[in-house]
């Protein structure tokens, strides 16, 4: 009887694909090898915010995210050295970050793939699942059949969500996905990111077409790397060449924690793990406001348009004062200069300007960013997403956001002389006197005279269910051009990767756009 002895491919650095046979005596054996496609899509990781890795232009890194303690000394650096450090002129992707270990792959194939341009802690185990997991047709999982694509056919990932198909299941092997991540930098504009993401795609299809047939991709982001990819797809025209993305926890219309943070700094969490993050990525106003208001990819995490009016909130015991009210945020809050509601304070974006000389120069060129890259690059992506969109967010009531921010003033405790403090007829008027930078100010109303009061406004915690970072009016805003957008209960905004019925969210969405090979030239004739 002839025996049969399987030859597992390997995957050479260049990613030509060899067999290795060892000889032997002369038996009744026959080597079967298990042809690898010669088809491929590439799957495309995109980052968030502060997931890329960054080196300045001398090539010394100054943002790697390998793990958390390699990121502590952060916590010593002042605001000023923040600002020159984190400049989006003088930074670039930096390639050589730890890579996660765990897969077949080499660590040079890691490299050539993109791996160590992104956060190894944010999202190191993340790349190695996902690459597992369509890169299993192999002896472990009985070629495929106990696989995880292979589990979805009868498991559901989430409610209303109906299971993969035996079809789509089986066309997925049919072509090889391999994980590619494509760090850029978070400093810049998302349309310069955008850019660059195009330009990345475009390297990877034509160093696969040299071998094998490549000419669609599938797009995972993270983030504000959905920002990044919807422009990418939708406003370059890129879209023709990706079958489809999947997007999580992204702030689709912006969030206003981005305002909370640049006002009071990150908040402090309620583990120790949590508050060192704080130090590390600014823990006041000053220290967030320095990189912030030279960043436009940050700030671009703003609340848009979309997001409404009345977010900003003015609490006077029961009078409320919101803004904005005409659907401009960038006019009516985010350039409101000398304003203690407004978002930035001019004398904290130029700490190494001590004597603030330059201190209108300063403020003009933020305005000019607000202006010319968030407004512009808000409306460029309002509403617009690929065609085959898959989304998930967080809905979570452990990890509230910042679905509105509301500064509330400190009243008086009754007494016996007195039982209730008047409103203040125009908080909005009010003058800035002190701010903690962590959540406090106080101020004062000019048109009391001769002595005006001091009045203190505190910022509020969170209270919209989230990730901690994106609020669920945000996350869900795709719902009406998607696929499926689905919540998800127990994810924080950094690990929603982690959770594996996210993971496995993503898994069934990949596996399903393959489908959209169907129709076009990557599809395989009927014999």
């Amino acid at each position: 009887m002839t025996v049969e002895r399987i030859l597992a491919a390997k995957h050479a650095d260049d990613g030509s694909v060899h067999y290795l046979s060892a000889s032997s005596p002369s038996d009744d054996s026959h080597a079967v090898c298990h042809m690898v496609p010669d088809r491929v899509i590439p799957v495309i990781f995109v980052p968030g915010v502060m997931g890329s890795n960054l080196m300045n232009n001398k090539n010394q890194p100054v943002w790697v995210v390998n793990s958390g303690p390699g990121m502590l000394a952060w916590s010593w650096k002042d605001a000023a050295y923040r600002k020159q450090t984190l400049n989006p002129t003088n930074t670039q992707v930096f390639h050589s970050g730890d890579r996660p270990k765990g897969t077949p792959l080499t660590d040079a194939e890691k490299i050539s793939r993109g791996w160590g341009t992104v956060s190894k802690k944010s999202y190191g185990d993340w790349l190695v699942w996902i690459q597992d997991a369509l890169d299993d047709a192999h002896a472990g999982t009985n070629h495929g059949r106990n696989g995880l694509r292979n589990s979805l056919i009868k498991q559901v990932v989430a409610p209303g969500l109906e299971t993969l198909s035996d079809e789509e299941v089986e066309l997925s092997y049919q072509y090889r996905l391999p994980v590619h991540a494509v760090g850029y930098n978070w400093l810049k504009s998302n349309h310069d990111s955008s850019q660059y993401l195009a330009g990345e795609i475009k390297r990877i299809m034509d160093d696969y077409s040299k071998r094998y047939r490549c000419e669609k991709v599938i797009v995972v982001t993270h983030s504000m790397g959905g920002l990044v990819a919807r422009h990418c797809s939708e406003v370059l025209g890129l879209s023709k060449k990706i079958l489809g993305v999947v997007h999580s926890v992204m702030p689709a219309i912006g969030s206003a924690t981005a305002y909370k943070r640049v006002k009071a700094g990150w908040e402090p969490g309620n583990t120790i793990e949590e508050g060192i993050g704080r130090n590390v990525l600014g823990a006041t106003a000053a220290e967030i406001t320095a990189v912030f208001a030279q960043s436009p990819g940050p700030l671009q995490l703003l609340p848009d348009a979309n997001y409404g009016n009345g977010w900003l909130k003015i609490r006077d015991g029961g009078q409320f004062v919101s803004l904005p009210e005409k659907n401009d945020p960038y006019g009516e809050i985010y350039t409101q200069r000398g304003k203690w509601w407004g978002l930035i304070d001019d004398k904290l974006i130029n700490p190494l300007d001590t004597n603030k000389v330059n201190v209108d120069h300063d403020w003009e060129k933020f305005q000019s960013l607000i202006d010319n890259k968030v407004k512009p690059f808000h409306a460029a992506i309002s509403l617009r997403y690929h065609a085959h969109t898959y989304a998930f967010y967080g809905d979570d009531k452990v990890h509230k956001a910042w679905g509105d921010v509301v500064w509330r003033r400190t009243l008086p405790k009754p007494n016996q002389f007195s039982t209730s403090t008047p409103p203040i007829a125009k908080p909005l008027e009010l003058e800035g006197k002190w701010d903690s930078r962590t959540g406090a100010q106080r101020v004062i109303d000019r048109t009391k005279q001769p002595f005006p009061p001091m009045e203190e406004f505190v910022l509020q915690p969170a209270e919209e269910n989230g990730d901690g970072t994106v609020p669920i009016r945000s996350g869900r805003a795709p719902m009406p051009y998607t696929k499926a957008c689905v919540a998800f209960e127990g994810i924080d905004h950094e690990g929603a990767y982690n959770p594996l019925p996210c993971r496995l969210f993503a898994l069934r969405a990949i596996t399903r756009l393959v489908s959209n090979v169907k129709g076009t030239s990557m599809e395989y004739e009927a014999c």
